[in-house]
């Protein structure tokens, strides 16, 4: 089956629940990314509650994260671990929208272009059913199917064990609120944050044991690239270290 076709099973499909007016549901989503060298696919399972949210990934690898209001946790056992933030193309796109004020109330498909990446979301019936991001020659494509079942995100979240203790400062966590998305580079002796801030500048921030802009404790924080805006947002967080 290919991408069209599996994008109008999805419609149809999320229609007749929305005709039904079920209320509760989980989300099943499917993740495609492309570029000119590789590509693969992702399936996971959504399960989302006022500020809770349960993502299981089954492929190409299996884990799960957790948010629990503003804090994370990842893991491939039934124990998780407190990590920096993790957003999908749907937080990415919720937020991208908030931030902008845009409005995407009508159905439709609503492309939004910067200068180093674009969005494009997918709307029927009021609800996001796909969001494609492209950065440079690299394309993502998530794919949203709303599926009606009760569950209790509480009882879900019971069968994980979520660990807070973290050699990292919890100052440290609050620089997840300036970026609109991130990934996390690990090295021998510093973690680097590297993304795009709510205005979609580039925001890359290292917290290493040597040296830096800031001192929390006994780690720093180097500030390696940040808008004017962005920039002043950090050091008012950071206010006093």
């Amino acid at each position: 089956m290919n991408i069209c076709s599996i994008n109008a099973v999805l419609i149809l499909i999320i229609l007749f629940f929305q005709v039904f007016g079920f209320s509760d549901g989980y989300y099943i989503r499917m993740v495609y990314e492309t570029s000119n060298s590789v590509s693969f696919m992702r399936s996971e399972e959504v399960y989302e509650s006022g500020d809770y949210k349960i993502v299981i990934v089954n492929s190409p690898e299996n884990f799960v994260w957790v948010r629990i209001n503003d804090k994370y946790y990842i893991g491939s056992t039934n124990t998780l671990s407190r990590t920096f933030q993790i957003k999908d193309l749907s937080d990415i796109a919720y937020e991208y929208v908030k931030f902008k004020k845009l409005d995407i109330s009508n159905d439709g498909v609503y492309r939004f272009t910067e200068e180093a990446f674009s969005i494009e979301i997918f709307v029927v019936s009021g609800e996001i059913l796909r969001v494609v991001r492209k950065v440079g020659d690299v394309t993502t494509t998530m794919y949203i199917n709303k599926i009606p079942k009760q569950f209790d995100i509480k009882a879900l979240l019971s069968k994980y064990k979520l660990v807070d203790t973290t050699p990292l400062p919890e100052k440290f966590f609050l620089l997840s609120k300036f970026f609109l998305w991130a990934s996390v580079v690990e090295g021998k002796d510093y973690v680097r944050i590297i993304g795009y801030d709510k205005e979609a500048k580039r925001l890359e921030v290292e917290i290493n044991k040597t040296s830096g802009d800031y001192k929390i404790d006994s780690y720093y924080l180097k500030i390696l690239k940040a808008s004017d805006s962005t920039m002043k947002e950090i050091r008012n967080a950071l206010r006093g270290y």
